[in-house]
């Protein structure tokens, strides 16, 4: 869990989701630190954004990292996340029935570029389509600003 030090913290998200007319959202997240576990929340404006809570961990140091997401909508997913060097991926788990009841209907990961400052993280979220969920295109993008400093103590829950 060491690979995710530089993403522990608080941060605000802006995006615009691209439909006619565009929807500007906002998102405030937090990762903190849950014994050997992450906790990611997010509250996101407007209503249509879900608020979230994901428990990251349980495998090995080194390995992606099982993510299990639930949101105010009642849906529930699995992801697997890494953070390597400055790219933060989340990926539908293996096994993932994206067009299954809590499926969007599409395969779906993020891909974020944290800034050398570790500030910033320029990222999108990506949907797979066609039979395999493999064509990417780009489903919103979004970029994160932190709201703490880098590098803050950060107390362990």
């Amino acid at each position: 869990m060491h690979d995710f030090e530089r993403l522990i913290g608080t941060w605000h998200g802006e995006g615009e989701l691209p439909i006619d007319p565009p929807l500007k959202m906002t998102v405030e997240a937090t990762l903190e630190r849950m014994g050997a576990f992450l906790v990611l929340r997010s509250n996101g404006e407007p209503a249509e954004m879900p608020d979230s809570l994901s428990v990251i961990g349980g495998a090995p140091d080194g390995e992606p990292q099982p993510m299990r997401y639930f949101d105010s909508r009642g849906v529930e997913r699995r992801f697997l996340m890494t953070f390597d060097g400055s790219t933060w991926t989340i990926w539908r788990a293996p096994g993932e029935d994206w067009n299954g009841p809590d499926g969007p209907g599409f395969n779906q990961r993020f891909i974020g570029e944290m800034s050398a400052d570790g500030t910033t993280i320029d990222g999108r979220w990506e949907r797979g389509m066609g039979d395999a969920g493999d064509q990417w295109e780009l489903d919103f993008p979004l970029r994160y600003t932190r709201r703490d400093a880098p590098g803050e103590a950060r107390p362990e829950a």
